[in-house]
């Protein structure tokens, strides 16, 4: 082989080197969000994403992170879904992509924080920063739609744009939202509190 040849060879391998490292790279604009993130403390409200890379491939495997480090109004449920990796000190959610690059979190939070205080990250890529919006308006943990965050919401709610109670993602704070508030009442972190009045003997035959 000449010397030539080999230059060549050498140039082409950097640059296969250069173009896989960069594909393994995720890209904030080639990947897709939805226009904001709405939380239940039930986990009944998806949040999901797809994850490309510079060349708008798939990142399938990366690791994506909800870090709520920024919002102190955030209330993260102890219990989370199997697949979804808790780290309560540094106030952390994370979860892995699939083949497609498509990962959701169903993730168990309530509360909320105003804009860019939600950040998240993909292969340590900071992504987008969303604030936080919730049915749990006064992040106790339990949607209560006839108490206390029906009252915190009601303050908002045809007062303007307010991201925190605008549950459709529609830029602003309408019945539609309070639609939604009211299908999720007494959600919890742990399940759907049952408020119907009942016997003994109902309250055993419906919890078998």
């Amino acid at each position: 082989m000449t010397r030539l040849a080999t230059i060549l060879l050498l140039a082409l391998a950097v640059c296969a080197q250069s173009n896989f490292a960069r594909a393994a790279v995720p890209s904030p604009q080639n990947s897709s969000f939805p226009s904001c993130l709405v939380l239940c403390p039930f986990g009944d409200i998806q949040f999901s994403c797809v994850i490309r890379d510079l060349a708008s491939n798939p990142v399938a495997a990366a690791s994506v992170v909800l870090d709520f480090s920024p919002c102190p109004g955030a209330h993260i449920c102890t219990t989370q879904p199997p697949d979804h990796l808790l780290n309560l000190p540094a106030r952390t959610i994370r979860i892995f992509t699939d083949a497609n690059g498509q990962g959701t979190f169903q993730a168990h939070v309530g509360g909320t924080c105003f804009t860019s205080t939600v950040n998240v990250i993909a292969n340590g890529v900071l992504m987008r920063q969303f604030a936080l919006a919730s049915p749990d308006q006064d992040a106790d943990g339990v949607v209560t739609a006839t108490g206390n965050d029906l009252v915190v919401f009601n303050g908002k709610l045809g007062g303007g744009t307010d991201v925190t109670a605008d549950f459709d993602c529609s830029s602003s704070v309408d019945a539609n939202d309070l639609t939604i508030l009211t299908q999720h009442h007494m959600h919890g972190c742990s399940g759907v509190v049952d408020v119907r009045r009942r016997s003994w003997g109902g309250i055993k035959q419906h919890y078998r």
